[in-house]
């Protein structure tokens, strides 16, 4: 079985999980919870466009995911300050968070510095009361360095996820791409020479044209992703450019017909568009409805780290800001603002997590 067929039966056996949990949630507890809705009614959208999730769909998948209730047993009001630094990635869903939690919070006031996920941890160690925002899961020896830095109980949680896609110029008549083949394209494993169409099933005039790796900048949270989780530490192929944002790097496929780059799946142009993925023989198709059903692997994990050791008044208002995050208010603002929610199972047990720390 290949890395893609297994992460697909994890996350198929993840949606089966989610349906199950719907039928069993009391309609009392998601009454004061405001729902995202969808603006049409059909998963299948019109010939040639991506599939939409459905109304039905949406709300099935946001109801299984456990409601925001403040602590019930709060002596006071929360109150502090939440000082949130890190990914670029995430400014946007961070803001939209903060402005949710406050309906709730009204005494916390919450701060957003984004100036990249390389400087999250730095943040954290010069102050472990705040929350470090990073486009990448968080590997466990970072987790122990954190610790050896002297904090007390750094912990993880995955808060969203963003669908990565591989572009092509429109022109191109390739249509789909594995696992396999994305390592030829875009990592040195494969010697010898750079990679033609050919070897992505092009034939013609197309076979023998040369691949251009439209490529992210070395700091880009995507292209760190990308070598240390997707292609295992492998060294990524130098491109014919590279750059630092999604419009950029589609802008440089739109303008070569060979090129190709991976960027968030989201992302559009008129000039581009968004190859399948296959696995054995099957194709999934790069689109919101596969990702949200489970189907769609080449997700990245958006993680909020935070010091469950501090108890002062600006710890736990960080620690109550993830809270909010992780459950169904936070959840439907990530897909209101473009992102995609967790799937349930982590989602369950990261507040676990979250709230034995709490307690302890």
């Amino acid at each position: 079985m290949t890395r893609w067929s297994q992460l697909v039966s994890v996350f198929t056996l993840s949606l089966a999980y989610a349906a199950s949990m719907t039928a069993n949630l009391a309609t009392a507890q998601n009454a004061a919870v405001p729902i995202v809705t969808v603006p049409n009614e059909t998963a299948s959208g019109k010939p040639g466009q991506p599939a939409q999730p459905s109304v039905s769909e949406m709300v099935a998948l946001l109801k299984s995911v456990d409601p925001y209730l403040p602590p019930k047993n709060a002596k006071a009001p929360l109150t502090g300050n939440v000082k949130v630094h890190g990914s670029t990635s995430m400014d946007a869903l961070a803001h939209v968070w903060a402005s949710g939690f406050n309906e709730f919070h009204k005494g916390v006031k919450v701060e957003i510095g984004a100036s990249g996920s390389f400087e999250a941890f730095e943040h954290l160690v010069a102050n472990p009361s705040c929350a470090a925002m990073l486009s990448h899961p968080v590997r466990d020896e970072e987790v122990a360095a954190l610790k050896e830095k002297g904090l007390k109980q750094p912990v993880a949680f995955v808060v969203a996820r963003v669908a990565l896609g591989i572009f092509v110029n429109k022109s191109n008549p390739v249509q789909s791409i594995s696992g396999e083949q994305m390592r030829v394209v875009f990592t040195t494993d494969a010697k010898g020479e750079t990679p033609t169409w050919e070897q992505l099933g092009a034939t013609g005039e197309w076979a023998s044209k040369p691949i251009h790796v439209i490529a992210r900048s070395e700091t880009s949270g995507t292209q760190v992703y990308l070598r240390d989780f997707v292609f295992g530490g492998s060294t990524m192929r130098e491109g014919v450019s590279k750059h630092v944002s999604n419009a950029e790097t589609l802008a440089a496929v739109t303008a070569d017909p060979l090129g190709i780059a991976i960027c968030g799946l989201k992302s559009t142009g008129e000039l581009v568009r968004a190859l399948s993925l296959k696995s054995g023989n099957n194709s999934i198709p790069s689109d919101e409805h596969a990702v949200l059903s489970g189907q769609y692997p080449l997700t990245r994990a958006l993680t909020i780290v935070i010091d469950m050791g501090q108890t002062d008044a600006n710890a736990k208002a960080a620690q109550e800001y993830v809270h909010f995050a992780l459950c169904q208010s936070g959840q439907a603002s990530a897909i209101g603002a473009s992102y995609f929610p967790v799937e349930l199972p982590m989602l369950r047990a990261s507040l676990h997590k979250l709230q034995g720390e709490q307690f302890r």
